[in-house]
């Protein structure tokens, strides 16, 4: 009987939980991708900051953002391509002008003008031009060449052709502006030429280098490397040619062995285009087919392991890809911009129809790209960002919340994360994206995993503000921003695997300025066994 009362007891104790069996949800926040994009890192270890994909989002060093779109600068001038936009630095603010190279002509664009623009300088064989700002006695000017027409200078108030001597002019296809002097490439040769000191025109003395390059080729371009930031007797003359042979002379005078001198010759990756030389940070940066190079670095680094000293190192295989592919068109250009701390690698897919911009912040070296910013040259005026487009038009980019008219439609993937715990398998619920916004924008958010890419996405709320500015907007009429609204909505992201990838995209689509950043993400998953 007392055993009996006893299994009876034992039987009526509450059960033990099968704790094997039960799920817990679990969360995980990770950063956004501020690391920029990776083309380079294997998917299966990428860092978790990283994005496989990073479209018009710009990495901030705290978030990802948004980028600005582009108004229409100056219209009227037809539709053919615009291939060069120069800059010309007065004495004065006053006196800097920008123009427009397009359909043979020069048009003055300094002014913003939606109307018909009247040219400067007419009946021009090529605008393809390089050009650059030199100061002399006589005054300040901007010398330009095409190698197809005779060089011209604007001299604050002219354009004016030069009369130079000793080669012949029309094949002036390069200037750089070295040492007080002018120097100029000849086209289709390997000889520069160079003028007096502090001269725009007069005789030019040819330079023959053809004899100190290994692998032959064609001389494509100057540039002048400060070794030690600033500029003085440290000035190297740096030549670039079609096959990568670079030679680097030191001194002032090439007309005398007492006062010049050449450093060495050196085998580098094959330039792209003319313009492939661009002071960048203090140093002299080269667009090759391995990628951006700093001089600096990469003349103290051999050729096969060029790639590891790149400034585009973290998206080698991207720019690999598109050197391979898009090399031969012409609008490859790099661009410094400081008032948005970036500089933009110009990517010309088809030649005059579609570009894309490979975007770095200047401050922490993460990479992005841009799309729908369709120009073949950009140029800095005035602390701002213009572009010349394939229609006859100049934008000014870094603007507001839209591209022209059409909506901004950025698009990220992270990086593929295993939340610290490879080889457990994981079912996804749900993930919010943590957004600091001045408007309703909501982005839509996915997951792929397993490297599948087979996330869904919504289409986002876009926002549509159109931000009045302080003191010129009527009150109680106009749209004002909304400050630092915060946004962190869930969405389901249903998924099953071992790691997962969170897809994100966001649009916006108003006149004025719109700050649409995500700071991080959350994730909430269950764990299964060890599979």
């Amino acid at each position: 009987m007392r055993q009996a009362l006893q299994r009876s007891s034992y039987l009526r104790q509450p059960q033990s939980p099968n704790v094997a069996r039960r799920q817990v949800a679990l969360g995980a926040s990770i950063p956004a991708p501020t690391g920029g994009w990776d083309a380079v890192s294997s998917l299966a270890d990428m860092d978790e900051d990283r994005a496989i994909v990073l479209d018009n989002w710009f990495p901030l060093p705290d978030s990802v953002e948004v980028r600005r779109g582009y108004k229409n600068h100056a219209t009227g001038m037809g539709s053919t391509v615009v291939e060069t936009l120069l800059v010309y630095h007065g004495a004065t603010t006053a006196a800097n002008k920008m123009f427009a190279a397009l359909g043979g002509d020069f048009y003055d664009v300094t002014a913003e003008a939606t109307a018909s623009v009247t040219s400067s300088v007419t009946g021009m064989a090529n605008n393809r031009w390089q050009w650059v700002n030199f100061t002399t006695a006589g005054g300040k000017f901007l010398w330009a060449c095409n190698g197809a027409d005779t060089p011209k200078h604007y001299n604050g108030s002219a354009w004016v052709t030069p009369s130079i001597s000793g080669v012949t002019s029309s094949d002036i296809v390069h200037v750089n502006a070295h040492q007080n002097r002018l120097w100029f490439v000849i086209k289709d040769s390997t000889t520069a030429a160079y003028l007096a000191t502090g001269a725009v025109a007069g005789t030019a003395t040819p330079f023959e280098l053809g004899g100190q390059v290994i692998r032959g080729g064609f001389l494509t371009a100057m540039g002048t490397w400060t070794r030690d930031g600033g500029s003085g007797v440290d000035d190297l003359a740096v030549f670039i040619f079609s096959t990568g042979d670079c030679i680097v002379y030191q001194g002032t005078d090439p007309s005398s062995s007492n006062t010049w001198g050449k450093i060495g010759t050196f085998q580098l990756s094959p330039p792209i285009g003319r313009r492939c030389f661009q002071q960048v940070a203090g140093d002299l940066a080269l667009v090759t087919i391995d990628g951006v190079l700093p001089l600096s670095r990469a003349l103290a680094t051999d050729q096969g392991a060029v790639a590891e000293v790149a400034l585009t190192k973290n998206i080698n295989n991207a720019m690999n890809a598109a050197a391979r592919s898009y090399k031969g068109n012409f609008g490859w250009e790099l661009i410094p911009y400081a008032r948005g701390t970036m500089a933009l690698l110009n990517v010309p897919i088809s030649e005059g129809t579609l570009q894309h911009q490979y975007v770095v912040n200047t401050l922490t070296g993460a990479w992005c790209r841009f799309t729908g910013w369709n120009v073949n040259t950009m140029v800095v005026f005035a602390d701002n960002l213009y572009g010349g487009t394939d229609d006859g038009k100049v934008i000014h980019l870094d603007f507001g919340g839209r591209d022209g008219t059409s909506e901004i439609s950025a698009i990220g993937q992270g990086a593929y994360n295993y939340y610290k715990s490879r080889g457990i398998l994981k079912n996804f619920g749900h993930v919010r994206a943590l957004v600091t916004t001045a408007s309703d924008l909501r982005p839509s958010l996915g997951i792929s995993t397993d490297f599948k890419d087979n996330a869904t996405l919504g289409t986002p709320v876009t926002a549509t503000v159109t931000s009045a500015l302080y003191d010129t907007a009527v009150y109680d009429t106009s749209v004002y921003a909304i400050e630092g609204r915060n946004v962190a909505d869930w969405s389901a992201a249903l998924g099953e695997g071992h790691c997962a990838s969170i897809h994100f995209r966001a649009s916006t689509n108003a006149a004025g300025e719109v700050s649409t950043k995500i700071n991080g993400f959350d994730v909430t998953y269950t764990q299964g066994a060890f599979i």
